[in-house]
């Protein structure tokens, strides 16, 4: 997030000397962290009795992800082939353990009730109960949506770029060059009570479990309305889903935002896209193919489909709609489909690889560093503020400076605590003196 940072170890810090925590950024905090990871790998056990407990393979990712950071030149985007080989042979080990695979259902990533489920690697574990929310997963409450039984806050809105990134063409693919020419329907400034048809066109199913929207269902609480929005004027009509657990696991304690939806820090899918990753710059285009049709392959399984419900008497009331047979109604016109040409082009795979993250973890608060490491953040963020400007009024103006704003300023108050004999041992990054 800050570009240099002090690198603060055992030998540094001193619990009688205050000050010993007050030293300059440290250039080589990457090569520290990496060993930091392979130090760790090399003593935890490949699994743990207690659930949540750090293992070999959360270590071994983590130290992975920290060599992707670093896989890219920020500037230019140029690979580092050394940093992705060294990842490769990690994420390769990590696949070929056996220990991992992708859950049938998308979802289930998602839910409080498939914690620690078989493609979890790392999660940070949360618990809530009618005795206590000390150890709730709040973080995430401000971000739950207006209507019942959240009440608040609405803090974390998608854009509409992002729910028009999941329109797929006939042959069920994405639409990568041209799928913001043209929105996905919305129900910006409706009434609750105004008739509506959601979007008819092809969509990926993974929309629906990333996006709340204007007549599907939401989760197993109720369908998505105006309600939903704390105020569509500027924040949009979407809600995120991801964060939130199903009905049973609301309101057991206090705050009905406070849940044991426990934060996936690490997951199977990751290792999956970055090994794809790294098969597009220094392995096989045919190989990175494999690895995302992996993804899609999941994604398009129709048990994980959301399912289509009408309206009950009530606001909180729907019914699920089955077909003559009994089989779930889709919600929408989910149409998604395996890549089967040959991969030759390498620019070409690279867009499909980046663009299928994308859609893997929209809203899971990820896109941001992916663009800034892949060194394309600011051609993609100010194509993107031309048009999403446009539908947030709070986006007017936004610009992207290429060479400043892929890295955060260090906070002015770190700067000032950091003050040692007279002079701040932290210095703000150049780019935003």
């Amino acid at each position: 997030m800050w570009k240099n940072i002090p690198y603060i170890d055992d030998a540094t810090f001193n619990l009688d000397d205050l000050q010993s925590t007050k030293i300059p950024v440290d250039p080589q905090a990457w090569a520290k962290i990496e060993k930091d990871f392979a130090d760790a790998a090399a003593v935890l056990p490949v699994t743990q009795a207690q659930v949540g407990r750090p293992t070999k393979w959360a270590a071994k990712g983590l130290q992975a992800k920290a060599l992707m950071f670093q896989g890219f030149d920020v500037n230019t985007g140029a690979a580092n082939a050394a940093k992705l080989t060294a990842a490769k042979a990690i994420l390769e080990e990590i696949m070929n353990s056996g220990k991992y695979r992708l859950v049938d259902l998308y979802r289930d990533n998602f839910d409080a009730s498939t914690r620690n489920n078989a493609e979890s690697i790392f999660e940070v574990q949360f618990a809530s109960s009618s005795a206590t929310g000390d150890a709730a997963n709040q973080g995430v409450g401000l971000a739950h949506p207006y209507a019942s039984p959240w009440g608040c806050c609405g803090f974390y809105q998608p854009s509409q770029n992002l729910v028009n990134a999941f329109k797929t063409g006939a042959d069920g693919l994405p639409l990568i060059d041209t799928f913001n020419d043209s929105d996905v329907k919305n129900d910006q400034g409706l009434k609750l009570e105004d008739p509506y048809t959601p979007y008819e066109g092809m969509l990926d199913p993974r929309l629906d479990h990333t996006v709340g929207r204007r007549g599907i269902l939401f989760i197993d609480y109720k369908i998505h309305n105006v309600d939903f929005i704390r105020d569509q004027t500027y924040a949009g009509p979407y809600s995120p889903r991801k964060h939130i657990p199903s009905k049973a696991f609301t309101g057991v304690n206090g705050w009905g935002n406070l849940t044991s939806n426990n934060y996936r820090l690490l997951r199977y899918d990751m290792i999956l896209l970055w090994l794809a990753e790294c098969e597009v710059e220094i392995g096989s285009l045919e190989r990175a193919r494999e690895l995302v049709n992996m993804i899609r392959t999941r994604a398009a399984n129709p048990a994980g489909f959301v399912q289509k419900a009408t309206q009950g008497a009530t606001r909180d009331a729907y019914t699920l709609v089955v077909d003559a047979q009994g089989n779930p109604v889709p919600a929408a016109n989910y149409n998604i489909k395996n890549y089967t040409a040959p991969w030759t082009n390498k620019d070409d795979a690279r867009k499909a690889v980046r663009f299928e993250t994308r859609l893997e973890f929209g809203m899971e608060g990820h896109r941001f560093f992916d663009l800034s490491r892949w060194g394309i953040a600011a051609d993609v963020l100010n194509k993107y503020n031309e048009v999403e400007s446009n539908k947030r009024v709070y986006k007017k103006g936004a610009r992207f400076v290429k060479g400043k704003n892929e890295f955060y300023p260090i906070p002015q108050e770190a700067i000032d605590r950091s003050e040692k004999d007279g002079k701040a041992t932290l210095e703000q990054d150049p780019a935003y003196k």
